[in-house]
């Protein structure tokens, strides 16, 4: 019996001590840029026209931060700034923020991590037509993404992410020749895709142990 006791408690004080890259108490953030494909689907009321396509998009950056609640979960924020090409006046550009929610499956080296994950918010998009006239929306935003971590160090090391985001606009204006055209007379934007980006990655643990 005490031979039991005693393996048990061996046990118990090497799974304590082993050295996890993500836990209870670990703050985690990450840096990123990358590119996606997306496909757009909308409708113009200025002219009636159902319109569809694809579209290679920029991200610059992305930026994630995260607290442990568990060993295997963690909750945080969600920050993008996305270009979706150029329209007659400039570029369209958009933001994302939303609330992460991941699942951190291969955690139990201090050197790997690989959270699941999952993020819901809010986003916008702005399009200038020319000097006077535009489009801009904005609306819900749902992303699943897997973004497996690898550590240099204790602190810093890289991340590459493969994701997809959907963008749903639900609050639309566009203005054509001085006149406002809102969702109440059709209009609709819809678009989402794959995405791929790298970046780098950090962490901290809030709760460290003492050595010695």
């Amino acid at each position: 019996m005490k031979k039991i006791v005693i393996l048990v408690t061996i046990c118990i004080a090497a799974m304590s001590t082993h050295a996890q890259s993500f836990k209870f108490g670990t703050i985690a953030a990450d840096v990123n840029a990358g590119f996606g494909i997306y496909g757009i689907r909308a409708h113009s009321p200025v002219n009636g026209d159902d319109v569809s396509g694809i579209a290679f998009v920029g991200t610059l950056p992305e930026i994630n931060a995260e607290f442990g609640l568990l060993r295997f979960l963690g909750a945080g924020v969600h920050y993008r700034r996305g270009t979706y090409g150029k329209s007659g006046g400039g570029k369209a550009r958009g933001n994302d923020i939303g609330l992460d929610v991941n699942f951190h499956l291969a955690n139990k080296k201090d050197k790997f991590d690989l959270p699941i994950g999952i993020a819901i918010g809010g986003t916008t998009l702005y399009a200038p037509v020319n000097t006077t006239d535009y489009f801009k929306g904005k609306g819900a935003l749902i992303n699943v993404h897997v973004s497996p971590h690898i550590y240099f160090g204790k602190y810093i090391g890289m991340t590459a992410t493969l994701g997809y985001n959907k963008h749903v606009l639900s609050h639309i204006e566009t203005v054509s020749n001085g006149k406002v055209y809102t969702e109440a007379d059709g209009a609709t934007w819809k678009m989402g895709g794959v995405y791929f980006e790298i970046g780098i990655a950090g962490k901290f643990d809030l709760f460290r142990k003492k050595e010695g």
